[in-house]
């Protein structure tokens, strides 16, 4: 008996810190961090994306951290990787100004070995196109999600 309590209470220390080790490297391997909100001057009328949780109370603009921005003729893509600004170009170039209610955008990006994918569906308002979708980033071998809202004064 006492070796099964014994046992038991190993695999729940072996259990506990493997889960604090694995808070830890998910923490460590998140890439987007804030972008400045001064950023978005450089760029003409950008799309500003900020993390969403898509909570019932949450507004149109999201309600976590600005982490992308993203050209209006979509070809430039700016991000704070890892506590760098990175700028990043579309790989392929696809001219789409115009706001339609309902169109969705894909557009990949990258720099060097780093890959950011963007996609989005719009909606059409009276001074602005709202967007909502997925931003993912490939850095070495992970890959980070992040759900996102944003808007462009198009």
């Amino acid at each position: 008996m006492r070796f099964q309590i014994h046992s038991l209470k190993s695999v729940s220390l072996g259990l506990m810190l493997a889960g604090s080790v694995c808070a830890q490297e998910i923490t460590k391997v998140t890439a987007l961090q804030p972008l400045d909100a001064q950023e978005a001057k450089k760029l003409k009328t950008p799309y500003e994306f900020r993390v969403a949780s898509f909570a019932q109370d949450e507004g149109s603009y999201g309600s976590g951290a600005l982490v992308l921005l993203v050209s209006n003729d979509t070809n430039t893509a700016v991000i704070n990787l890892q506590g760098v600004r990175t700028e990043l170009k579309a790989m392929q170039s696809v001219v789409t100004p115009i706001c339609t209610t309902g169109a969705t955008r894909q557009q990949i990006y990258a720099k060097d070995q780093l890959r950011l994918m963007v996609k989005f569906t719009l909606k059409a308002g009276a001074e602005a196109c709202w967007a909502e979708g997925l931003v993912s980033i490939r850095t070495d071998r992970h890959t980070n999600r992040y759900l996102v809202k944003g808007v462009s004064g198009l």
